[in-house]
């Protein structure tokens, strides 16, 4: 996840409601919550990556300035916490590969945006989950446009835990073919989506 998305104030709410708009009319929303790729999920490779919110832009999204310091940045003091053991827990981000369940939602949550920035929304329906990309301007932080992405039958979802012990926004969810991924979920409402799914152990 580019430091764009990770700095500043997130509007969880604002986003979650601005998501749902993007739900199938005969689907009832269950819950919904932000999620980002989970500490050390790799980013698979650029083209099997969903393009979304092509030619897309808010005020702001042209200024490339501090992009690239930006990136820089966020390459140099991302692995810091590994050097010194402080993030360093036991536990793969990924099983399953990226043809699995757990591939294909770990895939989605790293959308390719060349022209503005997106949050991806997890979408728990009584039918289906989701992931929903939600606009987000790259100089201010302003919520735009929606649109759908990834979706598997909710009966799919086996399980998700709280991994705890490495940090208090990390889950992983599980799926009925064996496989799971390793999510972040940073807002104190990532409780209420949680209790809609068995407990993994």
């Amino acid at each position: 996840m580019s430091l764009r998305v990770a700095l500043g104030r997130v509007p969880y709410k604002e986003a979650r409601e601005r998501a749902g708009e993007a739900l199938p009319g005969d689907e009832r929303l269950v819950q919904n919550e932000v999620a980002f790729p989970g500490h050390r999920l790799p980013k698979p490779r650029r083209w099997n990556r969903p393009r979304v919110l092509a030619g897309r832009r808010l005020p702001g999204d042209r200024w490339e300035g501090a992009k690239r310091v930006f990136w820089l940045v966020d390459a140099i003091v991302q692995p810091i916490p590994d050097l010194f053991g402080a993030r360093r827990k036991k536990g793969k981000p990924l099983k399953g590969g990226w043809g699995s369940l757990a591939g294909q939602l770990a895939t989605a949550l790293w959308p390719r945006v060349p022209t503005t920035d997106a949050l991806p929304v997890l979408q728990l329906t009584d039918r289906h989950l989701h992931v929903t990309y939600v606009q987000r301007g790259r100089r201010r932080g302003e919520l735009g446009a929606v649109e759908a992405g990834w979706s598997t039958p909710a009966s799919q979802v086996a399980w998700i835990r709280h991994r705890t012990d490495i940090d208090a926004d990390t889950y992983e969810i599980g799926f009925t073919d064996a496989s799971w991924v390793r999510v972040e979920m940073r807002s104190q409402h990532a409780v209420y989506f949680v209790e809609c799914f068995p407990r993994g152990g």
